[in-house]
């Protein structure tokens, strides 16, 4: 594998804690209160299924999106342990890293900067470029044609099955990022830590 597309958020980032923190502090703004885990685990699957499942308007994802700009709001956002090693290691292979985050550009090069990951990758995809959302393969789609791709030697990895779906909707193998290996998958590979993808 030549390619690597990685997912941000639950993949590279452990951010979901911070995230559903600052959807908890947006919600009481609004005299609303929500159950922490229930909130993360609808986080996790996408955004709009836990808005939709709170009926959160405009303007409550407006501060949730603000108290998610707070970088010093607890728990802060860091890198999964093994994330900068394993980047670095494959980069030393000479592999080419691109991301592909929902997540809006300030943000994602905010985290990639702060903890020196951003010069490994060479190429990104985010929020900012309007692409349709995953599991459509637009924006993997890209990727490949921008930069000039072999999608046999490609790899999309996520934490979701929605990461895993665009990667196999765009042609390229995927690999899943999960806890429990036991989860039903499209992907082509299963890891539990991030230094598994090595032996990829």
């Amino acid at each position: 594998m030549k390619n690597y597309i990685w997912d941000f958020d639950g993949m590279l980032f452990d951010s979901y804690p911070h995230i559903t923190k600052a959807f908890q502090l947006a919600m009481a703004d609004f005299g609303k209160e929500v159950d922490y885990t229930e909130a993360k685990s609808l986080l996790e699957i996408k955004f709009d299924v836990c808005y939709n499942h709170y009926g959160v308007s405009p303007e409550m994802r407006a501060k949730h999106k603000e108290y998610e700009h707070d970088y010093s709001l607890e728990p802060v956002v860091e890198p999964f342990p093994n994330t900068f090693k394993t980047l670095f290691t494959l980069k030393e292979r000479g592999v080419r890293h691109y991301l592909y985050t929902h997540r809006g550009h300030e943000t994602s090069q905010h985290y990639l900067e702060k903890f020196n990951m951003a010069p490994l990758f060479d190429g990104f995809v985010d929020s900012d470029m309007k692409f349709p959302n995953k599991p459509a393969p637009d924006a993997i789609e890209y990727i490949c044609t921008e930069y000039g791709l072999d999608k046999s030697e490609t790899i999309m990895i996520g934490d979701r099955e929605i990461d895993v779906l665009a990667g196999k909707n765009a042609g390229v193998f995927a690999c899943l990022y999960t806890k429990d290996l036991s989860t039903d998958t499209v992907a082509d590979y299963k890891v539990s830590d991030i230094i598994q993808i090595l032996d990829i």
